[in-house]
């Protein structure tokens, strides 16, 4: 093209260039090209990756610019998707530029920076973009009333501070064990604080991280059979969330843990936005809970910045800041909001999200309604 003296050859190929460890560059719209001819798809991955990383840097202070190049990019992996891959024949003009000592260059440029991946969402962000995903996600998923997450959020702090030892959720006669739950961990983290099991008490205790003190007595959940020190009493089994739907289903009378002939949602996960399930203050409080499409929820288990993953995260713990956080009283049970999410990464717009509320005046089930959110 620029041989052609077309001079706005940057509107049509971008001149954005990979950086080989080398020294030696390449502009990624060949890179892309000679390695999808290759059929060498692992690093066709990459390098439009690398191509994403280097345009957001970039541009990071012109969204517009931004949006741009990335909207391009879409489109040139959709050709490539669609009209490159396995014509392995290549030009002269490629021939001329590439040699197999440059690829081998830029392959061992790429092992060294990333492990070249397939990503199985590809297929489907190709179709739709990364914010129609994001909006659908989100709009699929089930979050609570802000009166039912500030009722269970009172009730935490209420046992934490006055050393409570039966938690109001499950006070009923069927529980045997009444205390805060937490989920048993086996790879306890220091920084989320850690499980103390006091034998001759029979009972658990959680301290935060550097504490001398205990926080609160616990019911371990799902370390039955594998905690041995707990005695037996404070043990749970179930799946690591049969407390959290023991919860959901008095509150709002909704089943997610039961039979699958009898549960209310289908293909959906519990989900603990921000994680931290062995701490008693995260792992019932329903702030920190979302019902999540199963096939968008294993997103959330990932943390690598500048993915779906973490764009999905940032986007859905917005809306949980904004729509719970200002009515909760941190103080009370020791701690602050947790850790922000990254606004870089927030897809801005309107949201439709669905509000679970309470089963209130013995309906069988609570209300589900829309609410708008802007964000």
């Amino acid at each position: 093209m620029v041989k052609q003296g077309i001079k706005s050859v940057g509107a049509y190929c971008p001149q954005d260039k990979y950086t080989c460890n080398d020294g030696s560059e390449f502009l990624f719209f060949d890179l892309i090209g000679v390695f999808a001819r290759e059929n060498k798809r692992l690093y066709v991955n990459a390098l439009f990756e690398e191509w994403k990383a280097f345009i957001e840097n970039k541009n990071q202070n012109n969204l517009k610019t931004t949006l741009n190049r990335l909207s391009y990019l879409q489109k040139y992996r959709q050709f490539v998707e669609t009209k490159v891959y396995g014509k392995k024949r290549l030009s002269e003009a490629y021939n001329a530029i590439f040699n197999k000592k440059d690829l081998k260059s830029v392959c061992d440029s790429i092992n060294k920076s990333q492990n070249p991946k397939v990503d199985g969402m590809d297929s489907l962000i190709e179709y739709i973009s990364t914010k129609q995903f994001i909006k659908l996600a989100i709009e699929s998923s089930y979050f609570f009333s802000p009166d039912l997450v500030k009722e269970r959020a009172d009730e935490i702090a209420n046992y934490i501070c006055k050393k409570e030892e039966v938690d109001p959720a499950f006070d009923k006669d069927k529980y045997d064990i009444k205390y805060l739950p937490a989920r048993y961990s086996s790879k306890e983290d220091a920084e989320d604080g850690v499980h103390e099991p006091v034998e001759k008490e029979k009972k658990v205790y959680f301290k935060l991280p550097n504490a001398s003190q205990r926080l609160c007595v616990i019911y371990q959940e799902g370390a039955r059979g594998k905690n041995k020190e707990c005695g037996g009493n404070p043990c749970g089994g179930g799946n690591g969330n049969a407390r959290v739907c023991q919860l959901i289903k008095d509150r709002t009378g909704y089943a997610l843990g039961a039979t699958s002939d009898k549960k209310h949602f289908r293909n959906f996960i519990i989900s603990h936005i921000w994680g931290h399930a062995i701490d008693p203050r995260y792992f019932t409080n329903l702030w920190n809970i979302v019902i999540v499409p199963a096939w968008a929820n294993h997103l959330l288990d990932k943390d690598e910045e500048g993915t779906l993953a973490s764009t999905f995260k940032a986007t859905i713990q917005k809306i949980i800041t904004n729509l719970y956080f200002a009515n909760i009283n941190w103080a009370s049970i020791q701690m602050t909001p947790p850790p922000s999410y990254n606004n870089k990464e927030v897809i801005s717009g309107r949201y439709q999200i669905n509000i679970i509320d309470h089963n209130y005046d013995d309906a069988p089930l609570g209300e589900i309604r829309k609410k708008p959110v802007s964000i």
